[in-house]
């Protein structure tokens, strides 16, 4: 028996491909179908089957029964949060990067229902200081984390995850996930009461510090924003993008390694490439914040940063374990915790049983199929012991 062709309107098949920045030949590959027939989809000359829609759904985020609306429904772009990137940068972002953006919204409007209208510390952006290190210790001091304390960790993801602590403290909520594309190590989205940080996982986690307080810049300053691994999409930037984008550079680095402790580790030993490495891992930072506050201080040279950059380039990249089959790929539902964090985690499950929420909604804000909810919840509980 033939299949039955469904009558979508391929307008809202283009619309929802442009969305994600796809083109039409990554549409036809994601969904699995022959390129010219995609093509056929959206210019109207023919239709996907019901089973071909089911992989569209999937493949665009869209429930099936968009696609048979007569217009495009009206979702707001992401350029509209992203203020300090052109618009080349931004239509250049992957789809798996979008959709890291429309996590964020979703976690605000979760947030948003979990706690009302708390305000976070950005609500008093006007009180902050406007000097960069008077800045950095205004923050520091309202965290209750000294730099001798980082110091003492000497493990960045340790230190990852106290920074993440405090800042939820702060009402500036940090999540983290599998962006599946290694040119953005995280991105925030702005707002005063419900600011949300999401971190890619992928990153080492000293790669994920730097950027932790990169993306908080962007909040402090009142803008989205989402750094991008590699310096050569500044030649897309106005001079206004410019400074913002490397002001956040500044301000992370003066923050994660202040000018005043470091010129005393300084002093300690002489600077090469393994003291480098030395003073990375005592900061919790990249080798290459290290070379960029050596930079400032014109302690090393434009080529001798360069060269060393490419070199430790590979270092923002997490050396993750290859899966295995006797080991299953590792545990999900542990990973899943790391991604959303107990704090927000441990909410939300209060929230549902208490019966404020159902096992629906539950699931929703925890981004996870119903059935994975008791899993999740043992993984939970198991972490707190």
């Amino acid at each position: 028996m033939a299949e039955v062709l469904t009558g979508v309107n391929g307008n809202i098949l283009k619309w929802a491909r442009e969305f994600y920045n796809m083109s039409l030949e990554e549409a036809a590959t994601a969904i699995g179908v022959d390129y010219q027939k995609y093509c056929n989809w959206e210019d109207g000359s023919d239709f996907p089957t019901y089973a071909n829609l089911k992989k569209v759904s999937d493949v665009f985020h869209k429930p099936s029964a968009i696609f048979f609306f007569p217009e495009p429904p009206t979702l707001p772009p992401i350029k509209g949060d992203l203020r300090t990137l052109p618009e080349e940068v931004v239509d250049g972002l992957s789809k798996n990067v979008i959709i890291q953006f429309e996590k964020a919204k979703a976690y605000q409007l979760s947030l948003h229902e979990l706690y009302g209208d708390k305000q976070s510390v950005l609500s008093n952006r006007s009180d902050f200081p406007k000097q960069t290190n008077e800045l950095c210790d205004y923050i520091r001091n309202i965290m209750a984390f000294p730099i001798r304390s980082q110091k003492g960790r000497k493990s960045a993801k340790v230190v990852f995850e106290i920074f993440r602590e405090k800042f939820y403290e702060l009402g500036i909520y940090v999540f983290k996930d599998s962006f599946k594309d290694n040119n953005v190590s995280g991105l925030c989205l702005n707002d005063d009461q419900y600011p949300i940080i999401i971190i890619n996982n992928s990153m080492s986690f000293a790669r994920q510090n730097f950027t932790l307080f990169h993306e908080l810049y962007h909040l402090i300053s009142n803008t989205s924003g989402a750094e991008i691994i590699r310096d050569d999409f500044y030649v897309y930037l106005n001079d206004q993008q410019t400074q913002s984008e490397k002001q956040c550079d500044v301000f992370a680095n003066a923050f994660l390694v202040p000018i005043d402790d470091f010129k005393i580790e300084l002093e300690k030993a002489p600077i090469d490439e393994d003291r480098i490495t030395d003073l990375a891992i005592l900061y919790s930072v990249s080798k290459e914040a290290i070379m960029y506050k050596l930079l400032t201080m014109k302690i090393i040279t434009h080529s001798d940063y360069d060269r060393l950059k490419e070199t430790f380039y590979g270092d923002a990249l997490r050396n993750l374990p290859k899966k295995s089959k006797e080991s299953g790929g590792g545990n999900y539902y542990l990973t899943k915790l790391s991604y959303l964090g107990h704090r927000y985690t441990g909410d939300v499950f209060r929230e549902y049983f208490s019966g404020r929420i159902d096992n629906v909604r539950a699931s929703e804000m925890l981004n996870s199929k119903i059935d994975h909810l008791p899993k999740l919840e043992s993984a939970y509980f198991r972490g707190l012991k």
